[in-house]
Formats: C-alpha cells, sequence, structure tokens
C-alpha cells in the first residue's frame, strides 16, 4: 500500500533514472574536418538537378466554398 501513496515519487525516479541512464551512455560528438563540413552544393555542383512539374486547374470560388463546406 505504500508504494501507491508513493507513486509520484516512483515515477519521477523512474524518469530520472533513464535519463541519467541514456546520458551515461550517449557518445560524445566527434570533431569535423573540413572536408565533411563543405557544403553540399560544392560537392555536387556537376550533377543535375531534379525538377518537378506540377500541372492544374486552378479552383474556382464555388469550387472552394463547397471544400470548405
Amino acid at each position: 500500500m505504500n508504494i501507491v501513496k508513493n507513486m509520484e515519487a516512483v515515477v519521477i525516479a523512474a524518469v530520472a533514472l533513464t535519463f541519467v541512464t541514456a546520458m551515461a551512455s550517449a557518445e560524445a560528438p566527434r570533431a569535423r574536418s573540413a572536408a565533411q563540413t563543405a557544403p553540399a552544393a560544392a560537392v555536387k555542383a556537376d550533377s543535375e538537378m531534379t525538377t518537378i512539374v506540377v500541372t492544374g486547374k486552378r479552383l474556382t470560388a464555388a469550387q472552394k466554398a463547397d471544400l470548405a463546406a
């Protein structure tokens, strides 16, 4: 019965333990070299860019009103 009375403390302790465990097992970020931080645009300058064309008619005011209702 004592656990039921202190359920809030049990939950907070479980969350705190999970947070501490996650932080303890986290890997530190590694230093990046200049080659890794180069912009992607400079690396892929020779490749063609994909273009997507969307065609369609615009809705009339009556059609927009029908969709909104």
